[in-house]
């Protein structure tokens, strides 16, 4: 599930042009309309009437997807392949989480999430068509060139065997899932003193990303990274500090501090523990 519902948020590869070709204006109106349509739908929650945009070789990953609630969308840019067969569109798109910050206490956020897909003409209309890169794999962080999984010209996989068993595939899954993360996941705070935990996020999908930050509000508890935006590679560093509120009152009860990693829609879980003065 994890990797399908990253499916609709990824950074689909923008069509290479220079400059961009200027569309006929009665083709840029068609496609602008296709996408407000399309869109629109996801905003209403008519998950079937836009499936009729959705493009042949893609409805099976529209249908597989998890479908984020989209708030608002405004088209901000449209590139054009030259023939005008093909487009990439860049929208600001709002969408909205839903975090369990504890138990029995849930919060919503919502996003400003950039967004680029790519469209194509099938049969004379646009449709959207999630296309990426011919050697790249989707991962839950997105489309990646991983070398464990390089396809050969012959359509087989470089350094798996032709044969896949299920372990064959969990272990190269995993290989996929260390590639991007926290290196812990729990850290744990004392109620009698001043105290704080760093956790370190490390990015290695291939290209940058942005972190939205989702953290309870309490008497004590301070919560920081030190960058948002977190290119391939490099490390975001999360600080988690308490200080107990003067004149003491009752430890608070265990929480979590959530990493939501933009554009591809994946939580990431810190449990924020507090131990008793011993």
């Amino acid at each position: 599930m994890i990797l399908r519902s990253a499916l609709l948020l990824l950074p689909l590869a923008a069509l290479a042009q220079t400059p961009a070709p200027e569309a006929p204006r009665e083709v840029d109106q068609a496609l602008r309309a296709r996408v407000t349509e399309f869109f629109q739908d996801l905003v209403d929650a008519k998950f079937v009437d836009a499936l009729d945009l959705v493009a042949a070789d893609t409805k099976n990953d529209y249908f597989a997807s998890a479908k984020t609630p989209v708030k608002e969308f405004r088209i901000r840019d449209v590139k054009y392949a030259s023939g005008f067969e093909k487009a990439a569109v860049t929208l600001d798109v709002k969408r909205l989480w839903k975090f369990s910050i504890s138990a029995g206490q849930d919060t919503e956020a919502v996003a400003d999430v950039p967004m680029t897909t790519t469209w194509k003409l099938e049969k004379g209309k646009w449709v959207w068509s999630n296309e990426t890169q011919s050697d790249a794999w989707v991962t839950p962080m997105g489309a990646s060139d991983v070398p464990l999984l390089k396809k050969n010209p012959d359509g087989t996989i470089s350094g798996m065997p032709s044969k896949l068993t299920q372990d064959v595939v969990d272990a190269a899954a995993r290989k996929i899932l260390q590639q991007t993360g926290l290196d812990k996941s729990e850290v744990t705070l004392a109620t009698d003193k001043p105290s704080s935990e760093r956790v370190v996020f490390h990015n290695g999908a291939q290209g940058s990303i942005r972190l939205e930050l989702h953290a309870p509000q309490f008497p004590g508890l301070n919560v920081k990274v030190d960058k948002t935006d977190v290119n391939f590679g490099e490390d975001a560093a999360l600080q988690i500090s308490y200080d107990p509120p003067a004149g003491g009152g009752p430890a608070p009860e265990s929480t979590s501090v959530y990493f939501v990693v933009i554009p591809f829609d994946q939580p990431y879980q810190i449990k924020v523990n507090f131990a008793a003065p011993k």
